[in-house]
């Protein structure tokens, strides 16, 4: 019986700590209230205010406070210290049972923490530390009771801290934060902090969480800190970011991992910086740091794998950041250097490879920007089908956004060599300018120049083999950071004097490329749009020799422009040269039977834009020699248009306009005008009319026709008849026995008799007119 009733007490106390446990949040407490803001100020040191208070049993004996202030030191400035939307507060039961509430642990949700650091005061959580050894100095600052102080272990969750200078807010603070401070004996404190650094003038970055470890102690000569700081792997971008919002565009990941020890005004430092993607390498380094002077010096330890040692000085770290990272080069791997950049993202190409040394101390201030002066001394940079670029010396000027390097002899291969400088400037208004000078080099190697950054040169990308020699220019306006994609071709251009040797040029829709014997070229840049000229050109394009000029400027109606003089040149060969232009004719069979459309319209053809003059001393066309004077040329995309054609066929004059139309399977031609003293049997011919052919080769020829009105004077048609003038229409089309021939409406005079009738070409070739005259029939053969 006494078991049944020690177990029904048991159940009974159970249920009862149970519904207690339940109820205390619902208790009227009130009157707990300022109490716990007491305990909670003789615990912190700092005024505190909280909204409502409430009792927990199940989380241990305590109470849940909501709408938390902790307010700050009078030294420290007016903002809260902290602020909570609830606070869950255990009672440490023995100072309970010797009648003080006293609080063991805090446990913060939703809070937001302020850093402080006033003028000429310490940070505001040195102050709080310094509860710890009874010290309330802030009690007494805020006319609090000036008990023991008995610092709880405080805890915080996902929260906040921001940094504060004086009366001025840092951009810099920590979010998702993790707090937990405890006490350790002897008024020593165990501190454990993680957060995510960020910004409050960006937007979220790619950084890791920032960890902070170990313990801060009290001694004769002041707070003492042992600190282990460690960095998860972060965007090297993000880290830049923290301290410049500029950013420098760089590639990679960072992680850190260091031990700090001392007093907050000087902190020894010493750790290792792991970089991975911009290369796999490790840096130890040591220095100092003054939290309160805000502070922070560093040294490398180890070498970066480059014969390279790196100092770090870091004022106003959390206010406004003034940084300067300098490198000292001792005889560094140029090779090693040039990789590095690759991979931090300098816009190199992936392929090149360099050799050589690099000597000389280079900075970069974030207040100031760059400084210092390198030298590369024996450099060999190699490019895949690029003759190799040596250079013996070359210097390089750094100077606030300024980089000047060279000018600078590059040889190039065995033979050839170049000068060579180039400016940077950051900022507003500046850019990059790269100047090259040669007296000869191989126009293959200009790819090394656009390998490099700089983009393609207009015209000369196109150019295969050959020489050139005169001078270059490379301008780009700043847009973006030195290491932002894409190349730097995007915003850039090109401008200079140089001329062109036995090289070749491929022209869409040509079948051999243009062998340019020699060609003067001159790129400039107006209105910010290029304009390129292409004077005394001395080429030839398969038989066809000629001389001219080209011209293209971008903003342009008709882009390209030109002028060619040929001395001589057969229709033939002319259709061979443009055989992809003119024939479109889909495959096999439908050629073979003439079946289908034409062949898609290629893209160059649709894009084609040109205008210009072409003048020809002898044009064979089959057993007819042609001479054009001048002639003006527009093809915009598949129409072509030569008009104002002056020339000759034979000894007439030939005038008037050509079309051609290369939208179907084969070009259709039609040209409208005439030809004036044409020789014909002893006297002389004009035609006015027009010219219809389509094809190419012998379909051509065997599809002309012509029709219009002729003109004749002093025609001795035969023995006996002698036409004074002559009148009329004519029709004429092409056949295999030659041209045959139908007049029409024909008007004659012969001495003082007028002839009116018409005329046919026979079966035999012979033309035969029928002629009345007074009624009286004539035939003449």
């Amino acid at each position: 019986m006494k078991r049944s009733a020690i177990l029904r007490t048991g159940i009974i106390v159970i249920l009862a700590i149970a519904v207690i446990g339940a109820a205390l949040p619902y208790a009227p407490v009130e009157f707990l209230k300022a109490p716990l803001e007491r305990a909670l100020e003789r615990g912190l040191g700092r005024k505190v205010e909280v909204d409502r208070v409430s009792l927990t049993l199940f989380s241990g004996p305590g109470a849940s406070l909501d709408g938390v202030t902790i307010h700050e030191d009078s030294r420290a400035g007016i903002e809260p210290f902290a602020y909570a939307n609830t606070l869950d507060a255990r009672i440490d039961l023995l100072a309970l049972l010797r009648g003080r509430l006293e609080l063991s642990s805090l446990n913060l949700n939703d809070a937001t923490f302020n850093l402080v650091k006033p003028d000429n005061a310490p940070w505001n959580f040195q102050m709080l530390l310094n509860q710890t050894a009874g010290a309330s100095v802030l009690g007494r600052a805020t006319a609090l009771p000036a008990l023991p102080a008995v610092l709880p272990s405080i805890k915080m969750r996902g929260g906040r801290v921001n940094f504060k200078f004086a009366q001025t807010k840092s951009v810099l603070y920590f979010d998702d934060t993790d707090l937990d401070v405890s006490p350790a004996g002897g008024g020593a404190v165990e501190l454990r902090f993680s957060g995510v650094p960020a910004r409050t003038d960006q937007a979220a970055q790619n950084f890791g969480h920032f960890y902070v470890r170990g313990t801060a102690a009290p001694s004769a000569s002041g707070q003492q800190l042992n600190l282990r700081v460690e960095l998860e792997p972060s965007a090297l971008d993000a880290v830049a970011r923290l301290f410049d919002s500029g950013g420098m565009g760089l590639n990679g990941v960072v992680s850190l991992d260091a031990q700090l020890s001392g007093s907050p005004a000087s902190i020894d430092v010493k750790g290792i910086l792991q970089f991975e993607g911009a290369g796999e390498w490790r840096v130890g380094y040591q220095g100092k740091l003054d939290l309160a002077g805000q502070t922070l010096q560093l040294d490398s330890t180890s070498p970066l794998g480059l014969n390279t040692r790196l100092h770090v000085i870091t004022r106003d770290l959390l206010t406004t950041p003034q940084w300067q990272v300098s490198a000292d080069f001792r005889d560094a791997s140029l090779g090693s250097a040039v990789d590095m950049a690759r991979k931090l993202g300098a816009p190199l190409p992936e392929k090149m490879t360099a050799e050589g040394v690099v000597a000389g101390t280079v900075s970069y201030r974030n207040t100031e920007g760059l400084g210092g002066n390198l030298e590369v001394r024996d450099a060999v940079v190699t490019i895949p089908d690029v003759a190799p670029l040596k250079i013996a010396t070359a210097t390089v000027l750094l100077k606030g956004k300024t980089i000047v390097a060279g000018p600078n002899t590059v040889a190039i291969g065995e033979q050839e060599s170049a000068d060579v400088g180039a400016t940077y400037q950051a900022g507003e208004g500046g850019g990059i300018e790269v100047k090259i000078a040669t007296r000869r080099m191989n126009l293959g190697d200009l790819r090394a120049v656009g390998a490099l950054g700089a983009g393609a040169i207009p015209l000369l990308d196109r150019l295969a083999n050959g020489t050139w020699r005169g001078a270059l220019t490379y301008a780009r306006p700043y847009a973006k950071p030195i290491y932002t994609q894409p190349p730097l071709s995007a915003d850039g251009g090109w401008s200079g004097d140089f001329e062109v040797q036995n090289t070749r040029l491929t022209v869409d829709g040509v079948i051999d490329p243009v062998q340019i014997q020699s060609a003067s070229v001159n790129i400039s840049l107006e209105q910010d749009a290029e304009q390129i000229a292409v004077t005394r050109i001395r080429a030839k394009l398969g038989d066809i020799a000629f001389t001219g000029e080209y011209r293209w400027g971008a903003d342009a109606a008709h882009p390209q422009r030109f002028r060619l003089d040929i001395p001589e040149a057969d229709w033939d060969e002319i259709e061979r040269l443009f055989q992809p232009t003119t024939s479109r004719e889909g495959g096999l069979l439908a050629r073979t039977l003439r079946l289908g459309a034409a062949g898609a319209t290629p893209q160059w053809l649709t894009d084609r834009n040109a205008e210009g003059t072409v003048s020809i001393e002898a044009l064979t066309v089959a057993d007819a020699q042609f001479s054009v004077n001048t002639a003006r040329v527009a093809w915009n995309g598949a129409a072509v248009k030569v008009s104002g054609i002056q020339g000759k066929i034979a000894d007439a004059a030939l005038t008037g306009d050509l079309r051609v139309d290369l939208l179907g399977r084969v070009p259709a031609y039609r040209f409208e005008g005439k030809i004036e003293d044409l020789a014909y049997k002893g006297g002389k011919l004009d035609f006015k009319g027009s010219v219809t052919a389509a094809g190419s080769g012998a379909a051509l020829l065997a599809s002309v026709k012509a029709e219009g009105t002729l003109r004749g004077r002093s025609i001795t048609f035969s023995p006996d008849a002698e036409f004074r003038r002559v009148a009329g229409r004519f029709q004429m089309s092409m056949t295999a026995a030659g041209p045959k021939w139908k007049l029409s409406g024909l008007e004659l005079t012969q001495g003082s008799d007028n002839y009116s009738g018409e005329g046919a070409t026979q079966a035999d070739g012979k033309l035969v007119l029928d002629l009345l005259s007074g009624g009286r029939q004539v035939h003449y053969q």
